[in-house]
């Protein structure tokens, strides 16, 4: 894989670089444009040239806050699994009952993929086609922010059992949590093929949002629909 190399320290890519407020939001708009890129073709087909296009930076830019395209790539893995986290970690810390915790975790776990149905295309392509490079990276980010919010909510299980609330359920329970939220959105051009709609259209969205709570709900949930609080999402 070619790279092109960093720009000098004394070139005007350098030298006319934003500072403060400006580079964050540079560094944000290339992120998000390369979680897009990458999404869609992958770490070696992926271009630098229409990231930097799609960001509105120029090349040498790009390449002095990222260095190479795998820091890149790197970069925006590790962005996509630390705003999950704070998302989801934030959800699992509101006042309420283990049913309203988890119904607001799965909520802002629906919501955080709803918003972006790319990353969860560009984590799966990321499981499905690991070298060494990716073993690494996945390993160290599931250390770093998936297994802090297993954990959480392997606790909130168990609570919600303690209390009566829940079922008692396989730890791998957590796995399907997961599993019914992402999946959709990983399958969506399958199932616009199948069904004939767009499943990202807002419409959709919103009314399979409603179908993952009530499942997971009914799956977990020993109370009824109608007297069950978890179906009520918290206050925020």
């Amino acid at each position: 894989m070619s790279v092109s190399p960093s720009p000098k320290r004394g070139s005007a890519a350098v030298r006319n670089a934003p500072r403060g407020v400006g580079a964050a939001s540079s560094r944000r708009a290339i992120l998000n444009a390369a979680t897009h890129e990458f999404a869609q073709l992958g770490l070696a087909g992926a271009r630098i040239q229409s990231i930097a296009t799609a960001a509105s930076v120029n090349v040498a830019l790009l390449y002095y806050y990222f260095e190479t395209k795998e820091k890149l790539y790197a970069a925006v893995l590790e962005q996509v699994f630390a705003e999950w986290a704070q998302r989801v970690e934030g959800a699992l810390g509101v006042d309420g009952t283990p049913s309203q915790k988890l119904v607001a975790y799965v909520g802002a776990y629906f919501d955080f993929v709803a918003e972006a149905p790319h990353r969860p295309r560009l984590v799966h392509q990321e499981m499905t086609q690991v070298g060494r490079n990716g073993i690494r990276r996945l390993s160290a980010l599931a250390t770093k922010y998936v297994r802090p919010v297993h954990q959480k909510v392997l606790q909130l299980l168990r609570r919600g059992h303690a209390t009566g609330e829940f079922r008692r359920v396989s730890p791998d329970f957590v796995y399907s949590i997961s599993a019914v939220i992402v999946s959709y959105f990983t399958s969506s051009s399958f199932i616009h093929v199948v069904s004939g709609r767009d499943p990202l259209a807002a419409a959709q969205i919103a009314e399979r949002r409603k179908s993952v709570i009530d499942t997971l709900s009914a799956a977990l949930f020993r109370a009824t629909a109608d007297d069950n609080p978890g179906r009520k999402e918290p206050r925020k």
